[in-house]
């Protein structure tokens, strides 16, 4: 069984010219639209997989990312450093730790193909250890899309690729039992035009879903 006192952190990035990678192809409306509808999606999974997690804590840098959060159920935390991942993931883990909470799974905003069967396998692959790090790679296998610490202050986040190989050798210095997981639905974050476009044929969340098929995100430029 998993364990009862693990808690989801997700970190939200909506301000502050967040998907500036995508500014080619959309403009700052769209890229805020999208990062919101990937959140929203993001926090509805974790809302789903309460059989198996505490609570959840968001880390938001922008008004409608907090009543986002707030809609799902999640505990909000202001970003007071927007822009600075890392230290927005040390203040989430700091709250849920005062909450309580022995495992985090550290999420982004923009996994919009995360499940509650992705949440289930980091958790699996944690096993029943004291000490584990559990790493959700990204496509390309550098970067990390999600992190799963128990003790939470188990190593310290190192998020920016090539963060998985960071995060693996923190966990093994610090004894942890380390995993690195890959082809979890997780595993696309959007970045970049390549990202959006990989979109088309996904099964993405319906707030992504929904989102792509009102606008021409996905329609090539003529």
């Amino acid at each position: 069984m998993p364990p009862a006192d693990a808690w989801a952190v997700v970190v939200a990035r909506v301000a502050n010219g967040a998907k500036s990678r995508l500014a080619a192809t959309l403009d700052h409306s769209q890229r805020r639209d999208l990062a919101l509808a990937m959140l929203a999606d993001v926090l509805d999974v974790c809302h789903e997989a309460r059989a198996i997690l505490a609570g959840i804590i968001a880390v938001v840098d922008d008004a409608t990312a907090r009543l986002e959060a707030e809609r799902s159920g999640a505990l909000v935390v202001d970003d007071p450093r927007p822009g600075d991942m890392n230290a927005a993931v040390r203040l989430g883990l700091e709250h849920a730790r005062l909450r309580g909470a022995r495992t985090a799974i550290v999420l982004p905003g923009d996994v919009p193909l995360l499940s509650v069967q992705d949440l289930r396998a980091l958790l699996a692959a944690a096993a029943e250890g004291p000490r584990a790090v559990v790493i959700g790679a990204s496509r390309d296998g550098q970067g990390t899309n999600a992190l799963l610490l128990r003790p939470v202050d188990v190593i310290a986040p190192s998020f920016g690729p090539p963060s998985v190989d960071r995060h693996a050798r923190a966990a093994l210095e610090a004894g942890a039992l380390t995993r690195v997981q890959s082809n979890l639905g997780l595993a696309l974050d959007v970045d970049t035009p390549a990202d959006l476009a990989a979109l088309a044929d996904l099964p993405v969340g319906p707030h992504t879903a929904a989102l792509l098929a009102r606008t021409h995100f996905l329609t090539p430029a003529r």
